[in-house]
């Protein structure tokens, strides 16, 4: 009895490794957002884990450790999930997913970029501004300093 439950604990260890070994492969980034919606202002940390394939895991939480919300970004597409209760309305999780899908898809490239009602402009500083110019919604995202 004792062999077989090593031999099932060793199988389980192999098997184990390769899908550590794949997790490896992540860079993480971190990033102070500010978030400002018609004249109020909403400062959080926004997290974001990307793959090897490209895909982005990420969530956005408040100074206080509350987490606002959860995203995903694959294949040109963001989902927004885990919203937190006064967030959690169709029509504000279909305006997040919007701006997240054109923030995510832009964010690596320099200068400005606009398309229909949004706009996103990469500062020299490594600064990151997008403009929802029809909701008035306005996100920087500013690089934390890694102190290690």
């Amino acid at each position: 009895m004792t062999a077989r439950l090593a031999l099932i604990s060793l199988l389980a260890l192999i098997s184990f490794l390769p899908c550590r070994a794949a997790d490896d492969s992540t860079e993480s980034d971190e990033y102070n957002m500010l978030m400002q919606v018609r004249g109020m202002e909403i400062t959080s940390i926004c997290v974001m884990e990307t793959a090897a394939d490209g895909s982005i895991v990420g969530t956005v939480v408040n100074e206080f450790g509350i987490k606002a919300f959860d995203f995903t970004f694959a294949n040109g597409k963001a989902k927004v999930f885990n919203v937190i209760g006064p967030l959690n309305k169709w029509y504000i999780r279909k305006v997040l997913k919007g701006d997240f899908t054109f923030l995510l898809s832009n964010m690596k490239k320099s200068g400005n970029v606009k398309k229909k009602k949004r706009r996103l402009t990469v500062t020299p500083d490594g600064d990151i501004v997008m403009r929802n110019d029809r909701f008035k919604i306005s996100y920087t995202l500013s690089p934390m300093d890694s102190k290690e």
